[in-house]
């Protein structure tokens, strides 16, 4: 069974580069022969049928995992997998026809409605084949069509429908930029000068690569300056930034230039100014964090958590438990007049200023082996906060409780977190807690 889905592993790869390499030659020779739109049908119509035909060669999962799926009835399982098959089906269509009509009217510089309304119907089809997944048993397939994730596909939508229905007018500028870029360079060298023609073409290449460079520096530097201006916790500054040509990252202590690929890295001097600012994005990003940045989070913590205590009250911290969407925050401490050895009093936080600045703490503390800690725990450095994985950050402790032989804890839940929060915890912070991959009956991972 596994040589026979090699074969077709290697058969699927072999014809989607014949695909590609159907699709490239068509269009050299729709760019060298333009003259007769009768000459254009055959490679107008390759072109469509292999992107066609690549799209169509990477079928979407219908049936999911049975430890990573949800509880839906049998009809609505099964109509779910009939809707991903039919949006698959229609989606490669869509893509040639739009592919037919972005070549065949190339030379227009108007704009396409019938292109952009192809575009917008092929990623119409592939939210529907989410949804489709979703009904199927996927738990987490139609987690970004909520809220605000729903808008901005809807927005992603438009601007990929607008940009497919110019691009007679991107071709247009392209050749415009050329006439008065490139074309200068080649008459001059080639004509004018004699030299050879590969010698001419280098020289007109760089010249026009010197220019684009150019004009997208002077445009970058116009983004990346109101985008800094803006600061990281502005979302049209963060877009700004994450589209500029140029790109600029300054870090603890380095900076980032990096100009149409070319980039520049070097030290530069640390300070908390620098550290602040960046640290206004932290919390929108993901993955492991700079102690630096995990002090703040902390200090925010601590200072939230100390606003809650009551009179006289010692020796706070602050704890999340969390898997998938469920979520617990603790606040624990000294009672007045208590002594170390007493016990310490719990309240359960349902609403907690610095909520965000838990969970960033809890995605910056993963484990190779253990995706993200089940618990983590905040506390003033010297609080006793028993056996665990700690770290200590100036005038906090931050980390996860364990046992004594290191083994992570379950943590001890008020409410028991449904079996989609385990999924939805595997999914999307692999590998996940062994506890978890056991109660889901997956295979534990091993080094």
């Amino acid at each position: 069974m596994r040589s026979r889905q090699r074969r077709v592993s290697v058969f699927l790869q072999v014809v989607g580069l014949l695909a590609w390499l159907a699709s490239a030659v068509s269009s050299i020779v729709l760019v060298v022969h333009d003259e007769s739109r009768d000459l254009r049908v055959v490679p107008c119509a390759t072109i469509a049928v292999s992107l066609a035909v690549i799209t169509l060669l990477v079928p979407p999962e219908v049936t999911p995992l049975p430890a990573l799926s949800g509880r839906r009835r049998r009809s609505v399982a099964a109509f779910g997998r009939l809707v991903v098959r039919v949006c698959w089906l229609l989606r490669g269509l869509a893509t040639g026809a739009a592919a037919w009509v972005v070549t065949w009217n190339a030379d227009s510089a108007a704009f396409q409605p019938l292109t952009a309304a192809l575009v917008a119907a092929s990623m119409t089809l592939a939210t529907a084949g989410q949804l489709g997944q979703h009904a199927a048993g996927f738990v987490t397939a139609a987690e970004d069509l909520r809220g605000r994730g729903l808008l901005n596909r809807l927005g992603t939508i438009v601007v990929a429908a607008v940009t497919a229905g110019s691009a007679g007018l991107v071709a247009a500028f392209v050749n415009w930029f050329w006439d008065r870029a490139g074309e200068p360079v080649w008459t001059l060298t080639r004509e004018d000068w004699g030299l050879p023609s590969f010698v001419a073409g280098l020289l007109t290449g760089v010249t026009t690569f010197l220019v684009v460079a150019t004009i997208a520096g002077a445009v970058g530097v116009a983004m990346m300056s109101v985008a800094l201006a803006l600061g990281p916790g502005n979302a049209v500054g963060r877009w700004l930034g994450a589209h500029s040509p140029v790109q600029y990252a300054r870090w603890i202590d380095s900076v980032h230039v990096n100009v149409l690929g070319f980039t520049y890295s070097g030290p530069a001097v640390p300070t908390e100014r620098v550290a602040r600012s960046i640290y206004r994005g932290v919390r929108d990003s993901s993955g492991v964090l700079h102690p630096v940045f995990l002090r703040m989070l902390s200090e925010d913590v601590l200072a939230a958590a100390a606003r809650l205590l009551p009179a006289g009250a010692q020796e706070p911290w602050v704890s999340l438990r969390a898997v998938g969407d469920h979520e617990e925050i603790y606040l624990e401490f000294l009672p007045a007049g208590a002594g170390p050895d007493e016990p310490r009093e719990t309240r359960r936080l349902h609403d907690f200023a610095e909520a965000a600045a838990l969970r960033r703490l809890r995605t910056g503390l993963p484990s190779p082996l253990e995706g993200l800690p089940a618990e983590v725990r905040c506390a003033p450095r010297g609080t006793p906060m028993g056996a665990g994985r700690w770290t200590d950050l100036g005038d906090s402790t931050v980390g996860e409780p364990r046992a004594a032989n290191g083994d992570p804890l379950e943590p001890d839940w008020a409410d028991v977190p449904v079996r989609d929060d385990l999924i939805r915890e595997v999914v999307r912070h692999p590998p996940g807690p062994r506890r978890v991959r056991e109660q889901l009956g997956l295979p534990q991972v091993r080094w």
